[in-house]
């Protein structure tokens, strides 16, 4: 398990008793290293500073006991937007219906970007119903986890 799924990992079990849950956890930069945390409600109200601050000050604890990354980082915690990233197999099944753009590593038919309506999500994969169809003139496609770069939901508004 790489670093970053075990964070997102331990991180949900501790804020979820607080009625928060983890989206993503990225570590980026390399001088100044920073760990992004993007959490949501449980009960899916919106995030504001004073959530993000309560959650900051938790982890923070927990981070300077098990100091899990080497060197100094930054931690920053944020919630994820009206453009929600879309990181985890549940998230694909709890969005079923929703508009979502997908990026995917490889391009298919000559495209990595893919914009539609979330039909399906399996064990191996998803469905999305196209908004723009393909070069063959199909208006579905089905892609697997794996070939998924990112995904995020399109705001509505």
């Amino acid at each position: 398990m790489q670093l970053v799924d075990s964070l997102h990992d331990k991180f949900d079990s501790i804020i979820n008793p607080m009625g928060y849950g983890v989206v993503r956890v990225q570590i980026t930069g390399t001088i100044r290293k920073t760990l992004q945390v993007m959490i949501e409600k449980l009960d899916e109200q919106p995030i504001n500073v004073d959530d993000c601050a309560q959650v900051s000050r938790t982890l923070s604890v927990h981070l300077n006991v098990d100091d899990p990354i080497a060197g100094a980082y930054v931690l920053e915690v944020s919630s994820p937007g009206l453009e929600r990233p879309i990181t985890r197999q549940k998230d694909y099944k709890r969005f079923l219906g929703s508009e979502i753009v997908i990026k995917t590593i490889l391009p298919v038919e000559n495209r990595k970007n893919f914009q539609g309506f979330l039909e399906m999500a399996s064990e191996e994969g998803i469905s999305l119903r196209l908004k723009h169809p393909l070069d063959s003139g199909s208006d579905r496609i089905d892609i697997r986890y794996g070939d998924i770069r990112q995904a995020n939901l399109v705001s509505s508004i």
